[in-house]
């Protein structure tokens, strides 16, 4: 029965020992992996600001091409609307000479 009443605070002790030790050693680990996961996650944000930058880009080169298909297409409307209806159903008439004189 003495036995197992040395062996408690034997196990505590030993178990408290290695626990510091624990500590000790792996505090200067724990400090280096937190400062390489902040650096990675840094460069993640970093990267991913670039890339959102090359998307802005993009799109803005994409919406500028396209409103410049719209301004065409609507100054030909325009023109269109604007001439008058006698010339819009008229042959030109260097067509109709050149079919006459065949």
């Amino acid at each position: 029965m003495e036995a197992l009443g040395l062996l408690a605070p034997m196990i505590v002790t030993v178990t408290l020992i290695l626990m510091i030790g624990a500590v000790i050693l792996l505090k200067p680990l724990s400090k280096q992996g937190a400062a390489l996961l902040e650096q990675m996650l840094k460069d993640r944000r970093e990267g991913r600001a670039e890339n959102d930058l090359e998307h802005l880009t993009s799109s803005i080169a994409s919406i500028s091409e396209r409103m410049r298909l719209l301004e065409e297409r609507q100054s030909f409307t325009e023109s269109l609307i604007e001439a008058t209806p006698e010339s819009r159903g008229r042959i030109p008439e260097h067509v109709e000479l050149a079919s006459r004189e065949e």
